[in-house]
């Protein structure tokens, strides 16, 4: 899908948006569920709805990702196994989100504001994306702890 990075011709956004290329990079260490949570409040700030129910699609396909990832994980802890596909998976994931929905609002917003456009801070969403870090760390210990008591 394109989108004509002309429309509407404004200097800058309306509100304050997040760096796209930023929120991509911060999904190499806060997974793709991050980056596409952040480009989804992108497109809505851009008036981009169609894009923003695109981004949430993303956000959704994540966060199954990412529950596919500690639920394996779990059941290899109480088989014993390594989880090797699970490494794998996760990286080509985002490289397919990548390519195929983050590259595209950071393309947008640099031709159509450059780098002059307002931005809003990362400090709280940075906080959130730790916290929930922590927390996915700690269910993903607590859950292969207990599978692994029940052996």
């Amino acid at each position: 899908m394109t989108i004509d990075a002309t429309a509407p011709a404004a200097s800058e956004p309306a509100c304050a948006i997040w760096n796209p290329s930023a929120a991509a990079r911060w999904s190499l260490v806060f997974t793709p569920v991050f980056g596409a949570f952040i480009h989804m409040h992108n497109w809505h700030l851009l008036g981009q709805p169609q894009e923003a129910a695109r981004a949430r699609r993303w956000f959704h396909a994540s966060l199954a990702v990412l529950m596919l990832q500690l639920f394996t994980s779990a059941l290899n802890a109480r088989l014993g196994s390594e989880p090797m596909l699970l490494h794998p998976v996760g990286l080509l994931f985002l490289v397919v989100w990548y390519f195929g929905a983050a590259r595209q609002q950071a393309r947008l917003v640099k031709a159509r504001y450059g780098a002059s456009y307002r931005r809003r801070s990362w400090d709280s969403v940075l906080i959130c994306a730790v916290v929930a870090g922590a927390a996915y760390a700690s269910t993903s210990a607590l859950l292969s702890l207990l599978l692994d008591a029940t052996t």
